[in-house]
């Protein structure tokens, strides 16, 4: 599959956000062809739609369990690899205009000892171990923190986040996440439901901003997510 960044063109210069080492580049509106889409829909009440797909997952849990593998760890670090490599879920809305991230960090729920949840944050690595170990010290830490933690002031609310949580107990087949009537910064939502030993089927919901994408780069997403476990599973 061929990657892209929607059509657009590259300035020649690139901001980097204050107090923050979130590097992004800014998006001509002249030159985007999603120039009038991004004016259409970015003052929408909720600008967000959504798209819930049922993912063959067999192929990822049986790697995960002959390599002794966090499943759960395994698949959010392909998912942060898929929207490093997919850019258009890179873009987001800065200032009232589209930008284009380098990078992006995973914001994922995780559930506490008390049942209640809190938020890890985890920043992609080449090497899945590496990823994996780091993920560990953070979930830990995560979870003996108040839901205000110190991680969460720092980074919550940041451009830069991907939000991905996680319901292993449902197979749901649609979603709908809580949202304010503040500023949206176009950050995609993932959900992970439950996987299904007997069919190897796990749903995910997938939520983007239409300012930004639209179902066709939902679908390429998808792909090239499916692509990143199916290259992992023959490491």
């Amino acid at each position: 599959m061929r990657l892209f960044l929607c059509g657009l063109k590259k300035p020649s210069y690139t901001l980097v956000l204050p107090f923050t080492k979130i590097i992004m580049t800014p998006i001509p509106l002249t030159s985007w062809p999603r120039a009038q889409h991004f004016a259409l829909f970015k003052d929408f009440t909720q600008p967000y739609f959504n798209v819930c797909v049922q993912l063959d997952m067999q192929p990822l849990y049986q790697y995960c369990q002959s390599h002794k593998r966090s499943f759960f760890q395994s698949y959010i670090f392909l998912a942060l690899r898929a929207c490093h490599q997919y850019h258009p879920m890179q873009l987001r809305i800065v200032d009232d205009n589209p930008v284009q991230l380098q990078s992006t960090r995973a914001s994922v729920v995780e559930l506490a000892p008390d049942d209640t949840f809190r938020f890890s944050y985890f920043n992609l690595c080449n090497d899945f171990a590496e990823f994996a170990k780091r993920a560990h010290q953070v979930s830990e830490s995560a979870k003996q923190q108040p839901l205000f933690s110190s991680a969460f002031e720092q980074t919550e609310g940041e451009a830069d986040l991907i939000h991905i949580s996680v319901l292993p107990w449902l197979a749901f087949s649609s979603f709908s996440h809580a949202h304010s009537q503040g500023t949206s910064l176009g950050i995609p939502k993932l959900v992970f439901g439950k996987y299904d030993t007997e069919t190897g089927k796990m749903p995910l919901s997938i939520d983007v901003h239409h300012a930004l994408m639209d179902g066709l780069h939902v679908a390429r997403f998808v792909e090239c997510f499916m692509q990143c476990i199916n290259s992992y599973c023959q490491e």
